[in-house]
């Protein structure tokens, strides 16, 4: 039992990751796309309220390697 446990936690953790890895593409080409044009992300108060909110759990070095990409 413990064994099939382990085999499905690392499975889930693969495909978490996987998702991840396309947003953050997914991100990067939109960004790219938006500075080759010249334009800015404008975020609403209620937009930044909720990217400081999920900031906040990755830490000040977690949302500065996220900018970097």
């Amino acid at each position: 039992m413990t064994i099939f446990l382990a085999t499905l936690a690392g499975w889930l953790n693969r495909k978490q990751h996987d998702v991840i890895m396309y947003l953050n593409a997914e991100n990067e080409i939109l960004k790219e796309q938006l500075d080759k044009k010249g334009v800015k992300l404008k975020l609403s108060n209620a937009q930044r309220y909720k990217l400081a909110k999920r900031g906040k759990k990755l830490g000040r070095k977690g949302l500065t390697r996220m900018a970097r990409t």
